[in-house]
């Protein structure tokens, strides 16, 4: 399965469409040194080498603070707390104690007992996985549940319904099937952040230009302007263009992921139990092109006849391979950039001239506070 595969892939489409909202500052301001030699549109060599590692050092500092963001959630998880709003683990109340039996089953099957079961207050019908490196959980809704209860008559079938959607959320887990979006999500928190901070240090610099003599004005100006449109034309081509057709893809893909959740699901407790909870789900399923879940009829065609198996139901080695290529290429890229941008000299050079450092950033606030 090379589902996880093309994500990377589609993930690195997306982190470098990001990437650009942080190069269009840059990019304006090499416009008024465009110059024309009667043949063609050149810039010095040495501008350009100039603003490429600018660049680098931006692009390297959005990948530090992901890798950092990931380390700090591992320990926090403050990530998980966001999406378990409005829910509930399941011990705080006595009418979900039948869970437990049903829980412990489906971590003994995969090896997992740290996976937490949480209740959400919805009357919608669903169920999902939320994790992250540190943490997993899986959220069954109220609605489910009462579902289940009215059109199951026996205890069995009913817990046996509930066990299958708990194993096929659990099989997300396992495989860390959230780790492309998380990856993505913390891409766009921190490429918005830096790109906010090279904003405002933009819009000061253009204010400073604007007071000097002799054309100052005019140049702020072209850089300014130069900017806005950069700025609006990357907005509308990242968030309009590649945005919705990595959603479209990413959904397309995500079907193969869902039938391999089934699957692995069929084969911890049998395929007809899942057969016959998604044949309850009914016309709540999810049968749309744009759904991320296939349609209910044809994941039972697939799962209805798959035998229950004796072993421990594990990760692919596909998924495996994938999830350790997602971070390999992160650190990989930030310690390239960090290179190419000589942040272990730039670093060396702050620490050893520190107090000149100190008494030029002075002498710049005090510049900016005279503009405002």
């Amino acid at each position: 399965m090379l589902t996880k595969l093309i994500n990377l892939v589609l993930i690195f489409i997306v982190c470098c469409c990001n990437f650009l909202f942080v190069l269009s500052p840059f990019l304006a301001i090499l416009v008024p040194f465009i110059e024309y030699n009667g043949k063609e549109f050149y810039i010095a060599t040495a501008i350009v080498v100039a603003v490429l590692k600018i660049f680098s050092m931006a692009i390297f500092l959005i990948c530090f603070l992901m890798i950092l963001y990931l380390f700090l959630d591992y320990i926090f998880g403050f990530s998980v707390r966001s999406s378990l709003k409005n829910c509930f683990r399941y011990e705080k109340y006595k009418e979900y104690d039948f869970l437990t039996a049903i829980l412990s089953q489906v971590k003994e099957k995969f090896a997992e007992n740290s996976v937490r079961l949480y209740i959400n207050k919805t009357n919608e019908i669903n169920a999902f996985a939320v994790g992250s490196l540190g943490s997993k959980n899986i959220v069954i809704s109220k609605g489910l549940i009462e579902h289940f209860l009215l059109l199951y008559p026996e205890p069995k079938a009913f817990l046996s319904a509930i066990r299958s959607v708990m194993a096929h959320e659990m099989s997300h887990l396992i495989n860390k099937d959230f780790l492309p979006a998380y990856i993505i999500l913390i891409n766009q928190k921190f490429t918005n952040f830096v790109s906010f901070i090279l904003h405002f240090i933009f819009i000061n610099l253009s204010r400073f230009l604007s007071m000097m003599p002799y054309g100052g004005r005019s140049f702020a100006n072209i850089i300014y302007n130069s900017y806005i449109f950069l700025n609006y034309f990357i907005t509308f081509f990242n968030r309009i263009i590649v945005f919705n057709i990595y959603e479209f893809l990413r959904k397309f893909l995500s079907r193969s992921i869902e039938y391999r959740c089934d699957y692995q699901a069929s084969q911890a407790f049998g395929g007809k139990y899942l057969a016959s909870a998604l044949s309850m789900i009914g016309g709540n399923g999810y049968f749309t092109i744009f759904s991320t879940h296939p349609s209910t009829k044809s994941r039972i065609k697939r799962v209805e006849e798959v035998k229950k198996t004796d072993a421990v139901i594990k990760q692919s080695i596909f998924d495996t391979i994938a999830n350790y290529l997602a971070f390999m290429f992160l650190i990989f890229t930030t310690l390239s950039l960090a290179k190419f941008a000589k942040i272990d000299i730039f670093i060396r050079e702050i620490l050893q001239n520190h107090e000149n450092i100190y008494r030029k950033l002075s002498y710049l606030w005090q510049l900016i506070s005279k503009i405002y």
